[in-house]
């Protein structure tokens, strides 16, 4: 199976992004609320189709600086432009602040991926349920793959059908630090020469898609700094043999940015965006998202 790349060029018909939460509210397309999921209460953002079809919940990484973590948007522009896109198909999107990021409540030296794991479950039944949905597809970044992976069990349990994954810049970690909170501990543990196959990610993900369950997985172009460069050639191995087995999965790169669509050789703490590398990303995941199978 052949890696493929996601070119950037613009698309015509949707020319911008808004650049804020209030301009993505002036759309009038995204209901606010907040839910509690345990103590927390989390902050929401749903854009609500028709009854019957398929729910996206969309969960982001996790900022370690302090003051991103504050400041996190609910709506990011992927995930913004691609909800209005898949409320266009009548399809409803769910995002939200995870605890202790943005507007949500929590404590940061409490909560572990196994708690967000929870919170993603929670959120993504109580949705999916409000909206009476028929199927369930779940899109993570970095850490925020790791968690929708880890969530799929409580939800199947639930008897809530997920049929599709996608996985943007996923992460891979050992065992041992699902249940340790984000610092010095945390750091340590993955510091360590660990192998990554034995990462529980990937026994997740082949038993999903063993189950029928279609996955996509985009890097991108520079990455590395981010998700090592072994990481990444793991999950396209791991990919490829189960493509090869007649898995549904398939992996590309998006071209030309860097982590979050950050332009290549722009420093990280200036963070430009590139808006047509958001755009042409959203449209492709929205081809994906909604693919009859």
């Amino acid at each position: 199976m052949e890696t493929k790349k996601i070119k950037t060029q613009p698309n015509k018909q949707d020319s911008y992004l808004p650049q804020s939460e209030n301009e993505w509210m002036e759309t009038n397309k995204f209901n606010i609320e907040t839910v509690q999921v345990y103590e927390n209460q989390i902050r929401c953002a749903l854009t609500k189709g028709s009854e019957g079809t398929q729910l996206t919940t969309m969960v982001g990484g996790i900022p370690r600086d302090q003051k991103r973590r504050e400041n996190l948007p609910l709506i990011n522009k992927l995930y913004g432009h691609l909800a209005l896109k898949m409320l266009s198909f009548g399809e409803s999107s769910l995002m939200y602040n995870q605890p202790a990021t943005g507007k949500s409540t929590g404590d940061w030296n409490k909560e572990t991926l196994q708690t967000r794991a929870h919170t993603l479950a929670n959120l993504s039944l109580h949705f999916y349920e409000k909206v009476k949905s028929s199927n369930l597809a779940i899109i993570g970044t970095s850490a925020g793959a790791y968690m929708a992976v880890k969530s799929l069990e409580e939800l199947q349990k639930n008897n809530v059908k997920v049929s599709k994954l996608i996985l943007l810049s996923p992460a891979a970690y050992p065992e041992d630090v699902e249940g340790v909170p984000y610092g010095e501990k945390f750091s340590e543990i993955i510091r360590k020469p660990w192998n990554v196959a034995d990462s529980p990610i990937f026994q997740d993900l082949r038993n999903f898609v063993n189950g029928g369950g279609s996955v996509f997985i985009s890097f991108f172009e520079d990455d590395h700094a981010t998700i090592p460069t072994h990481i990444q050639e793991y999950y396209k191995k791991f990919a490829k043999e189960l493509a090869d087995s007649g898995g549904k999965i398939e992996i590309t790169t998006i071209h030309g940015v860097a982590h979050n669509f950050r332009r290549i050789g722009v420093p990280e703490n200036k963070n430009v965006v590139d808006n047509n590398s958001v755009r042409t990303t959203a449209t492709n995941l929205s081809k994906f998202l909604s693919k009859i199978q």
